[in-house]
C-alpha cells in the first residue's frame, strides 16, 4: 500500500511545477494556492510510504510471535 501511494506524489509534483510555470508567465496569483495544496499532498504521499512499511513490519513481527501459540492451542488469535 505504501509504495504505490508514494508514486501518487509524482502527478502532484508535476501539477505544482506546471502551476509555477503558469504563474511565472503571468498567470493569476491564486494558482499559488494550488501549488501549496499540491506540495502539501506530495509530502503526505511521501510520508505514507515509510509509515506503512513500519506498520507492516510491526504486524508481521506480531504474527510471528503469536503463531506458535495459536498453533499449539494455548492462546486464541487476536482479531
Amino acid at each position: 500500500m505504501g509504495c504505490p501511494a508514494m508514486l501518487l506524489a509524482i502527478p502532484y509534483l508535476l501539477g505544482a511545477a506546471q502551476c509555477v510555470q503558469l504563474i511565472e508567465n503571468g498567470g493569476p496569483g491564486w494558482l499559488s494556492l494550488l501549488v501549496l495544496l499540491a506540495l502539501w499532498n506530495v509530502f503526505k504521499m511521501l510520508w505514507i510510504g515509510p509509515i506503512s512499511l513500519v506498520l507492516l513490519l510491526r504486524a508481521r513481527i506480531r504474527e510471528r510471535r503469536t503463531a506458535p501459540l495459536v498453533e499449539s492451542g494455548s492462546a486464541r488469535p487476536v482479531p
